[in-house]
Parts: C-alpha cells; structure tokens; sequence
C-alpha cells in the first residue's frame, strides 16, 4: 500500500529571507520525508533536510516544526537538520491507545527514528516541552546524545511556575473536568479557536515578542492548535505535568546549551537558571527581548548563538567547511518541494 506524504510538510515561515539566502534560492540541500513505524504501531513522520553531521530539532506542547523553522533552513546548509511530529501531532499518526501519549514514549519514538537513520548520536534541540523531549531521550539513551541545546523550559513540573503562578494548575484540572462531561462543547469551542482574533491576541501577547515575530507566524500557529483534538492537549499535559528531571541533571555528561528569553512570560527564566546551576558545565544565555520563541523573534541572533555552541564543542560538520563552493554548484541540487521520500 502506498503511503501519501505531505506536499509541505514544514511551514517555511513568513519572515523574509536575507539577501544571501535569496541569491542563493537555486541551491536546495537535499530533503528526505518518510513514515516510521514505532514501537506500538503509530505512524511516525520525519524529516531530514540538509547534509552532514545531525542536528535533532524537537518542538514544544502540540506545536510543529514552524517552531523551528528557521533554523533548520539556516542549518541545513550546513549539517543534516532532522526533526519528526510527535504521536498525535501535524503529519503524524495518532495513537489508539491516547494514554500512550507521554514523554517517555516520544522520547522512544524519536530513539525510534534515530535508529532508522543509522544516527550513532546527534546534537538534540528542544524547545519549551521539546526540552523534557530531548532530557528524557538523554536518560533513556545517553550514548546517542553528543550535546544539547535546551531553549525555554523547565526540567520541573510546569503548571507550578507557568506565568510565574501555579493557578493553571486549578485552570487544568477544571478544563479536564469539563472535558471528561462534555467533549463536544470542549472540542467545538477549541475548533472556533482556528482564526479567532481575540485568541491570536492572547497568544502573541503570551508566548511570543508580537514586535519582532510575524503576525502570519502567530495566526499560523494558532490555527495549527486549534486543528488539534484538545484530548490529545489534556493527555499531554496531564504527564508533562508530573516531569520532573531536577533529581538526576547533575549527572548530564554532554556539553549543554540553555537558552532563555528575556521576557518569556510561559517559562519564567529562573527555570532556565535553575537548569543552568544543576547541569555541570553548561552555558546559559538569554536572548534580550526575547519572549517564549526568541527562535522565532530574533533567529539570526539565536542561530548565532547556536553556531557558536557547535563551533565550542567542535561539532561542526564537514559540509559546513564547504558550504561556499557547494553554494555556487547547482550540482545536484534538490528542492524541497520536490524531495525524495524514504
């Protein structure tokens, strides 16, 4: 049986390309997109964009690699860029059994992932939830980890500091109630969610700079959520909701990156701090003006500050010494709307 991909799997983001990337338009790295079987059946999606060493990018609770986005069209010039949608998210299959949506299982699914492309061990980069993602693929596969690059989250139950105050966690338990006597009404009203004004007002107040992101890149991400069955939200954050690596961060052997964001009003960046203490070694750095997604306020700067990471470490890909000659080659050069698919 043939199994139908996504024409565009990644949502390439509305902010404008640099005069660079624009005169370099005709040079496409090579794109693989396929389909994965994980443990338990459910039909994983993933992507790797770009060639040379791997690069890991996980997104945060029922995002998608929008999230990213931009960093994965800057790295993948340089280093193989590979991310997947989690179990119930974008592309990806949602499970039969919901209760089999957790961390340690999407941590298991990206082992999962990781394994079908030989990947010996990569740098891993979360974001906000993707940060548990990549700590809980660390404990259960610490070998396969090279290094790590943790932007905006927590290693410690989140609804107790989410805005800086544990009333979410009243706000959750009632929503799940709500849920669980009426999934209809719940559901519809998620659904009216998809191109709502006042919802697209919240969330750029809330989780991104709305001076410095794309209002396109907001409503995308709004529309995204809303697209989702919110029994997929409640289950997720009912177990992300009970993390907590803080017991065993001190025993992290990798390098270790925290980014946080200056005026991240989801994640306060004393979680960032605090991740910073525990972790032997690690480098924290906060990005100025930067809300929950200085990724996507602020890329260049970010992308700077993760280059440099690698460059410390010395993981930087063979590619990477030849990128200016392989930028005036079309040799061979794939774009991505036209990927090959595995």
């Amino acid at each position: 049986m043939q199994i139908l991909l996504p024409n565009k799997p990644r949502p390439r983001g509305a902010r404008k390309k640099s005069i660079i990337k624009r005169v370099r338009s005709g040079d496409h790295p090579p794109v693989t997109h396929g389909y994965i079987r994980s443990f338990d059946g459910t039909k994983l999606f993933y992507s790797v964009e770009g060639k040379g060493k791997p690069l890991v990018f996980c997104y945060g609770l029922v995002c998608s690699s929008l999230h990213w986005t931009y960093q994965i069209d800057h790295f993948q010039d340089s280093y193989q860029a590979i991310w997947l949608d989690y179990r119930g998210h974008q592309n990806s299959e949602v499970p039969k059994n919901l209760d089999s949506i957790t961390l340690e299982n999407m941590a298991r699914d990206l082992g999962t992932v990781l394994n079908e492309l030989n990947i010996q061990d990569a740098v891993l980069l979360g974001h906000s939830m993707g940060v548990n993602v990549v700590l809980e693929f660390y404990r259960q596969q610490p070998q396969k980890v090279a290094a790590m690059v943790l932007a905006n989250g927590t290693a410690q139950r989140p609804l107790e500091t989410l805005f800086s105050h544990n009333a979410l966690q009243a706000a959750f338990h009632l929503l799940k109630k709500i849920y669980q006597k009426s999934p209809e009404l719940v559901s519809f009203f998620w659904r009216s969610l998809k191109g709502n004004p006042l919802a697209r007002t919240l969330v750029s107040l809330g989780g991104f700079n709305p001076h410095l992101t794309p209002q396109a890149d907001i409503e995308l991400y709004v529309d995204q959520v809303a697209e989702m069955d919110p029994s997929i939200l409640i289950r997720l954050i009912e177990n992300y909701e009970t993390y907590d690596a803080t017991a065993w961060l001190h025993t992290v052997q990798v390098p270790t990156l925290i980014l946080a964001g200056e005026k991240d009003k989801l994640i306060p960046v004393e979680q960032q701090e605090l991740m910073n203490q525990l972790i032997p070694g690690s480098q924290l750095e906060v990005i100025r003006h930067g809300s929950h997604c200085p990724q996507m306020d602020l890329p260049d700067l970010v992308n700077f500050k993760i280059e440099k990471f690698l460059e410390k470490i010395s993981y930087v890909s063979r590619a990477s010494l030849t990128t200016e000659i392989s930028s005036q080659s079309n040799e061979q050069s794939l774009d991505p709307d036209q990927a090959t698919f595995a």
